[in-house]
């Protein structure tokens, strides 16, 4: 029996006056690390999961609320870890306390590319850190830490 599918996190609101960034998709191996990267590690939420039998492939819709989210895709018979070519560069995150986040994903043992530090001078702290699969995330300060209850 087939399941009633929730296509909102794929499509994103189809019915726009103008375009709009819907999603991007990260070719992922493995499901349960990736999410707890994303969703323990991030705190993001799955918003959505599609199987497409046709593709052999599983996508996960993961963000923070309703508008632009990452599509995770998961090749059933893929064993082989992804190329990411030259032009990828980074997902970036804006997070309210970096250093807290940082510390988090670098207690679960996630690989660090960069300790937090501003890039410019008197720019917002940034760390950048590898997910399971090998793709960088940018994690930017976009709030004062002392102040994120405000």
């Amino acid at each position: 029996m087939a399941s009633e599918v929730n296509y909102t996190a794929w499509l994103r609101a189809t019915k726009t006056a103008t375009p709009k960034l819907l999603h991007t998709m990260l070719r992922i191996k493995d499901i349960d690390a990736t999410l707890r990267f994303y969703v323990d590690g991030l705190g993001m939420r799955v918003l959505d999961r599609v199987d497409v039998p046709v593709r052999r492939a599983t996508a996960l819709f993961v963000g923070y609320g309703p508008d632009v989210c990452l599509e995770l895709a998961n090749r059933w018979e893929t064993d082989s870890a992804y190329s990411h070519g030259t032009g990828y560069g980074h997902v970036a995150i804006g997070v309210p306390d970096v250093a807290a986040i940082f510390a988090k994903l670098e207690a679960m043992g996630v690989e660090v590319i960069q300790r937090p530090m501003a890039l410019v001078e008197n720019g917002p702290i940034c760390t950048f850190v590898k997910d399971p699969d090998g793709y960088a995330v940018e994690l930017v300060q976009t709030g004062d830490a002392a102040e994120e209850d405000s």
